[in-house]
Order: structure tokens, then C-alpha cells, then sequence
């Protein structure tokens, strides 16, 4: 805040001056009118800027809209013909269906098709009929309706306990009643599938109950009876199994084992890597690492350089690609799926298409019907080749669209990762548009290259838009500095002019009052001179001629007092001594102090003043000179009723003064600016003959509100004028009054 603030001091003090404010008020006023209409221009420059460059990227938009457009059609057109192509090819093999393919018959598909890029048939869920020589962990057939309903029961059956089970395992967190509904599913199922899950399930919360032993037996068991066994998610247990036996180990104390546990689980992860995807290796493979260094720190643990160079060797070895296995494990989970949700054969194509280790993969799969052709059964899955795909594709279509070399398409999946394309981009797209059903999980992206500047034009415009902008605040900002400087030397030359009048009126003092002084003892020789003369004349004059100097001195004397007083004001350092006073002993005196001078120049002087004023908390000194200012306004604008009444009276919790004189009158136009500094209300009133400089106005005014109170003007001109100095009364007061009067009260009622 200091940091801010220290500018500020030097262009303005801290105490400011009347004058000064008014200056600051005028120059802040100032500022605004320049700083808001520029700061409004600068704004709407800015936004026309904007708004240009807004509808050039729109028109540059709806270009690549276009371009997008013709691409997405081109490509739909395209698409249709690859897959009318295979899909033919497949319905010809269909009508010789019966019961099954032939070996021959699949490779054949493969040979007449240059876009498929392998095949896959499964029925009975988890047994693989091609490509030969494959298969899947879990092998799960049924040979009737009967059978295949079972199946679907049996899993449906376990689905409702496994989510009871978890319902107690998670959400009221009783794993004993969990347990209990585990080792349901567990007698129910005869699946090995359901069974290895549900043993799964047991183990997991054996283990959140803490017995490990029971857990590792578990776990064991589940390994051994179900090696090749996946959960519902595509998850092979084994992996999990062989995690938790080294968990449970750790628990138990037994380290060696926990880390030839590990040992075993991250060659299996090796040798098996090709059939899971990158996110279910490398989550096993961090669970096996972490654990493992803790155990490799284990102090009990022998031979641990051993087993720290066996782990080494294995994370040296990368991750088998992906091969068939994995994407026949897809296909059974979908098949899978399809058989317990019962559903209805159709002999409709249908697309997979995801991401594994980085590289896409479309999978258009086929349902096998059983013998009634009623309900699905069986899978026939196409693995189509994505590079031949986009040979075919983008050369004819970037030939007929004839577009610039630095447009790039691409096909992106439905998490917008890229899948085939005229080269892959990274960054974001100038626009997307989806395909056609049944390639609708695509989209096609048009991309400008980001080493080609786009909207060069527009680009200059703003950056000379900007630059524009900028010197024009620049400009509104010297300009604001220069005003500030000349407003801060304005100031300065104000304070110096009124130091300069506060110092000369201080000087004049000295030889006024020296100069009345010896007017006085002048007047006092001369008059005592004509009287021992008995020279009437002379003495008569000479009386005049003094008393002419006197009131002359009074005269200058008030004005120095006035100017003074101003100054004072005008530099804030008026200081006032408030005390408690009796106002009517206090207009007593200042009436008294100006009555001699009022008869002088032939004015009567009446008062009316209430006997139960209470005392007020004033200056008295300050008072009086606000009393002697409004008598002599009052004696200098009246012509020829010369006829001053006082009136001081209590009006509510505030003293009313009000001072009335039958004079020239004040215009209504002029009665808010005669409390104005060194305004006088018109040129015949403001003769050398009525003198005065317009601040004794302004002077009674600051008087009367430093003690709180408000000065009020009724004039009309020919008939006079009535100030009138309203003074609150003090809570102080009040309540003496009140008190006073609550005596009276009980004196009087005994």
C-alpha cells in the first residue's frame, strides 16, 4: 500500500485545503472524461478487431466444413463398397452353413478378401473353432436349449450375489456377512468361470478381515483349480491370484516366499503380456514392483542381491504385441455377453473398434444362430486390415477433393483417438463429422498444419490493431501525467499565494496596531489642546478627523482577521477550544463590542433575547465573530432603513440566532453563492465605498458547521434580509435540563 501511496504524496499532500479538494475534485473529474470515452473507444476497437477476426475464422470454418463434407461422403461412399464386399463374401459362406464352417472354407474368405485381415469363429462361449490351434482359457459348451438356458440362469443367479455380497463387503462394510454370500455363489455356480470369481471374491474379503492364512488358501486354491480362468471385465484372475498370494505372504511374515511369489507373477505377466491390453499389464506390473521393494528392504530377507538382479533381468524385458489371443478374447467377452442377455439371432454386421498398445483395431463381428435360429450361439469375427484400409481410402479421395497440401484427413474413434489417416496430427482439428451408420462410431477430422500460418492477414490487422491501441492509452496516459504535474504546480502556486496573504497580513498587523495606537494618544493631545483653547471648531474636528482614522483602523483590523481566518481554513489547521458558554452573556458582548460602531453610522440596535437559553459547547471567540460578521453585512448593505433586531430563541433541541436588518435584499439567484470565497452579490453593492472581499460569509459559514450547526438566508430585495445560526444543543445539557426541571418538579409537589 506504501508503494502506491508514496506516488500519490508527491503530486498531493495528505491534509488538503478547501481550494485544494475543489482542485483534486476538478481534476479527477477531468481524468474521467478522458479515461472513459477512451477507455470505451479502446474497448470497441478492440472488439471490431475481434469480431473480424471472429468472422474470418468462421468463413475459414465453414470452408473446412466443407472440405470435411465432401470428405465424410467420399469416405462413406467408400466404406459402403468395402463392406458390401466382405459382407457378400461372408453370405456366400453362410449359405453353406450347415452345421458348421469348413477350415477350408474360412481360409478362402481370407484369400478372397484382401481387406479382411483375419478371422475368428467361436461358439459355446470360450471355444474357439478358427483359426486353428488356438484357444481360450475358459471353454464352456452346452448342446441343447435346455443347457444354454441353465448357462444364462446360472449367471444370472450369480450376478444378484456377487452384488448382495458387495453390498455388504463396501457399502455397510460387514465382510463376515459378505463372506457368507460369496461362499453362496460359490456352492451355485458350476461354471469354472463363476467359480473362480466367486473364490476370488472369498479371498478379497478373507484378506480385508486379516486372515491371511485362510486367504492364501484361497488364493491357492483358485490358481490351481482355475489357471486359465477371466472375470466378466475381461480380467485373467491368475494375475490377481498371484498378487494377493504375495500380499498375503507379506502379511504372514514369510518375505522369501512373498518375493519368489512376485518373481513368479512378473514372468507370468512376460510370457502372457500378448493377450492383455497396456492399462492391465501396467497396473499389475506397478502393484508387483512396489510390493516387491518393499520386500527387497526387508532385513530378514536372505540373498536379496539374488532376487534384486532376478528383478532387474525381468524389467529389462519389454511387452510382447498384441496377438490373436487378445482379439479373440474381445470377441468371447461380446459373445458371452450376448448369450446371457438372450439375445435374438439377426444376421446383421456389427463393429468393434478400440486401441491396444497404441495401435487401432476395427473387429466386425457376425452371430451364429443354433439350430432353430432363434438365439445367438456363436461368432463370427473379421479383424480388418486398417493400413490396406487407408491405401484404399484417402489417395482417391484427396485426388478428387483436390485439396491443399496442408490439409490432412483422419478417422478418429469415439474417444477421438486417431485411427487411420493421411499422416497422424497431434494437434486439435479445424472440424469433425461424423459417418454414417454402421461406421458411425468414426469420425472424420480435417487438420491444417500448424507450420502453415493460419489467418496471416487478420493476424496483422490485430497486431496493429493492438499496437494502435496501446499508443493510444500511451498517449492518454502522458497527456494525464502532464495534466497531474500542471494541477500539482497549480497547487502549489495556490498554497504559496495563500502563505503569501496569511505572511502580509501578519506584517500589517504590527504597524496598524502602531499607527491606531497612535491615533489614539494624537487625539487624546489634540483634544486636550483645543479644550485648554476653548477652540469648539477646532476640537469638533479634530474629534472627527481621529475618530475617521479609528474606525478606519477597526475597519482594516476585521479585514486582516477576515483574510487571516481564511487562510487559516484554506490550510486546515483551524483550531477551535470548545467549552461550555452561556450564549446570551455571549451576545450580550458582542452586541455591546458593535453597538458604538452601529450608532455611529446612525443604526438602531435592538435585541430579543431568551432568558432560558441553555449553554451551549462553542468557541467563544469564534462566536462572537461570527456575531460581528453578520452585524456588519448588516450595517453594510442597508441604505435608508438603518434598523438592525437580534433575536436568539430556543427551537427544539437547537439554539436559534437570528440576525434581521431592513436593507437592500439579496436576489434568490445570488442566496446559494454569497457563502461562496470573494463572491459579492453585484457590482452596486461591491463599491470601494462598501468595501470588503466576499469571506465573511464563507467564514461564519465554516464557523457554524465546525460547531456542528447550519446558517439559513430568507431575503427580498427593497426589504431586507434575515441570517439565521442554528447551534445544536449538547446531550450535556439536556440532561442538566431535565434533571433541573425534575427538582422543580418535586419542590413544587410535595
Amino acid at each position: 500500500m506504501t508503494f502506491f501511496m508514496r506516488p500519490l504524496r508527491q503530486f498531493f499532500p495528505l491534509r488538503l485545503t478547501p481550494s485544494q479538494r475543489g482542485e483534486l475534485r476538478v481534476a479527477l473529474v477531468f481524468l474521467a472524461l478522458i479515461f472513459i470515452p477512451s477507455g470505451l473507444l479502446g474497448y470497441l476497437g478492440w472488439r471490431a478487431l475481434e469480431n473480424e477476426k471472429l468472422l474470418a475464422q468462421q468463413r475459414l470454418q465453414e470452408s473446412y466444413q466443407q472440405i470435411n463434407l465432401l470428405a465424410a461422403r467420399e469416405i462413406n461412399d467408400e466404406l459402403a463398397d468395402a463392406e458390401k464386399k466382405w459382407v457378400s463374401v461372408v453370405r456366400e459362406l453362410f449359405k453353406r452353413y450347415n452345421p458348421s464352417f469348413t477350415l477350408a472354407e474360412l481360409d478362402s474368405l481370407l484369400q478372397e478378401e484382401p481387406l479382411i485381415g483375419s478371422c475368428y469363429v467361436l461358439v459355446a462361449p470360450g471355444k474357439v473353432i478358427y483359426p486353428p490351434g488356438l484357444r481360450l482359457p475358459r471353454e464352456e459348451s452346452f448342446a441343447s436349449a435346455r443347457d444354454k438356458d441353465s448357462y444364462v440362469h446360472e449367471h444370472e443367479v450369480f450376478a444378484q450375489l456377487v452384488a448382495r455380497g458387495e453390498e455388504h463387503e463396501y457399502a455397510e462394510n460387514d465382510c463376515e456377512r459378505a463372506l457368507a454370500v460369496y461362499r453362496e455363489a460359490l456352492h451355485a455356480a458350476t461354471s469354472p468361470s463363476l467359480r473362480a470369481m466367486a473364490e476370488s471374491y472369498i479371498g478379497r474379503a478373507l484378506m480385508k478381515k486379516g486372515e491371511w492364512r485362510e486367504a492364501l488358501a484361497a488364493f491357492q486354491h483358485q490358481l490351481t483349480a482355475y489357471p486359465e480362468a477371466y472375470d466378466l471385465n475381461g480380467l485373467q484372475l491368475r494375475f490377481l491370484a498371484q498378487y494377493q498370494i504375495a500380499s498375503a505372504l507379506d502379511n504372514m511374515g514369510r518375505d522369501q516366499e512373498a518375493v519368489e511369489a512376485l518373481l513368479r507373477l512378473n514372468t507370468d505377466l512376460l510370457e502372457r503380456s500378448d493377450a492383455i491390453n497396456a492399462l492391465q499389464y501396467s497396473y499389475f506390473l506397478e502393484q508387483t514392483q512396489s510390493l516387491a521393494q518393499r520386500l527387497l528392504a526387508s532385513t530378514n530377507l536372505p540373498q536379496r542381491e539374488f532376487y534384486e538382479t532376478q528383478f532387474r533381468l525381468l524389467a529389462d524385458k519389454n511387452k510382447k504385441r498384441i496377438s490373436q489371443r487378445y482379439y479373440l478374447q474381445v470377441l468371447d467377452r461380446k459373445l458371452n455377453k450376448l448369450v446371457i442377455e438372450r439375445k435374438q439371432y439377426g444376421p446383421k454386421f456389427r463393429y468393434l473398434s478400440d486401441e491396444a498398445e497404441n495401435e487401432p483395431y476395427l473387429l466386425a463381428y457376425c452371430p451364429l444362430p443354433d439350430p432353430q435360429s432363434k438365439f445367438v450361439t456363436g461368432l463370427l469375427g473379421l479383424q480388418i486390415d486398417l493400413p490396406r484400409l487407408r491405401q484404399r481410402l484417402f489417395p482417391a479421395i484427396l485426388k478428387d477433393l483436390k485439396v491443399s497440401e496442408k490439409i490432412a484427413l483422419a478417422i478418429l474413434n469415439e474417444k477421438g483417438d486417431y485411427v487411420i489417416g493421411t499422416e497422424r496430427v497431434t494437434h486439435a482439428p479445424m472440424n469433425v463429422q461424423n459417418l454414417k451408420a454402421p461406421f458411425d462410431f468414426w469420425q472424420v477430422a480435417v487438420y491444417v498444419h500448424t507450420d502453415q500460418p493460419r489467418l496471416r492477414k487478420w493476424d496483422f490487422h490485430s497486431a496493429l490493431g493492438l499496437w494502435g491501441i496501446a499508443l493510444l492509452l500511451l498517449s492518454i496516459l502522458s497527456g494525464a501525467y502532464i495534466f497531474i504535474r500542471r494541477a500539482r504546480r497549480a497547487a502549489q502556486l495556490s498554497q504559496m499565494k495563500s502563505t503569501f496573504v496569511s505572511n502580509v497580513s501578519h506584517e500589517l498587523r504590527t504597524p496598524l496596531a502602531s499607527i491606531k495606537m497612535m491615533a489614539e494618544l494624537l487625539e487624546m493631545q489634540v483634544l486636550a489642546r483645543a479644550n485648554a483653547s476653548l477652540n469648539a471648531n477646532a476640537s469638533s474636528r479634530a474629534e472627527q478627523y481621529f475618530g475617521i482614522i479609528r474606525r478606519e483602523c477597526d475597519r482594516l483590523g476585521r479585514l486582516i482577521e477576515n483574510v487571516l481566518s481564511f487562510a487559516k481554513v484554506e490550510r486546515g489547521v483551524t483550531q477551535y477550544h470548545f467549552e461550555f458558554e452561556d450564549v446570551g452573556i455571549l451576545l450580550h458582548m458582542a452586541l455591546d463590542s458593535f453597538r458604538a460602531h452601529a450608532e455611529a453610522q446612525g443604526f438602531t440596535l435592538t435585541q430579543e433575547i431568551a432568558e432560558d437559553l441553555p449553554e451551549l459547547r462553542l468557541d467563544a471567540d469564534a462566536f462572537v465573530q461570527v456575531m460581528l460578521n453578520l452585524l456588519g453585512n448588516a450595517v453594510k448593505y442597508s441604505a435608508a432603513q438603518k434598523a438592525i433586531h437580534v433575536r436568539a430563541y430556543r427551537e427544539g433541541a437547537r439554539v436559534a440566532v437570528a440576525v434581521t436588518d431592513r436593507g437592500l435584499g439579496i436576489p434568490r439567484h445570488a442566496l446559494k453563492k454569497i457563502f461562496h470565497e470573494f463572491y459579492r452579490v453585484d457590482q452596486r453593492l461591491n463599491t470601494e465605498q462598501q468595501g470588503g472581499m466576499g469571506l465573511g460569509l464563507t467564514l461564519t459559514k465554516h464557523i457554524v458547521e465546525a460547531h456542528g450547526g447550519e446558517i439559513t438566508v430568507q431575503s427580498e430585495i427593497g426589504r431586507g434580509s434575515t441570517f439565521t445560526v442554528y447551534l445544536p444543543i449538547p446531550d450535556d445539557a439536556l440532561l442538566r435540563e431535565k434533571k433541573a426541571s425534575q427538582n422543580r418538579l418535586h419542590s413544587v409537589i410535595p
